[in-house]
């Protein structure tokens, strides 16, 4: 499994844990991120036990639950025809989700 502790920003850490290796990504781990929340956020993906929202030292703040980050981008996937999203579109996604508290679905297309 990869390190996802160790410091990256937002969109590559969503990259990790969406890429090829997603069947080994924890499902346990939250991911914290610096505010305001962009792609480019110092981001950590680390066991929260206590399931906290408040700042970690660092300052980062809770963001969503690798196991929410799966299921979020299911959806986003099953919204645009089964592709998957590029770490960036995934990034955005999650981001959506943590300010919104929804999924990023694209508006329909006329037939």
């Amino acid at each position: 499994m990869s390190d996802y502790g160790e410091r990256m920003n937002l969109q590559d850490l969503i990259g990790q844990l969406t890429g090829a290796d997603l069947a080994e990504a924890d499902d346990d781990l939250t991911v914290f991120a610096s505010e305001p929340w962009t792609t480019d956020s110092d981001a950590r993906a680390v066991p929260n036990p206590d399931g906290t929202v408040r700042p970690a030292p660092q300052g980062r703040t809770n963001l969503l639950e690798v196991f929410l980050i799966h299921d979020l981008l299911e959806t986003w996937s099953a919204h645009n025809a089964g592709a998957r999203p590029s770490p960036q579109q995934a990034c955005e996604a999650v981001i959506y989700n943590a300010e919104h508290d929804a999924d990023l679905i694209p508006d329909d297309k006329p037939a």
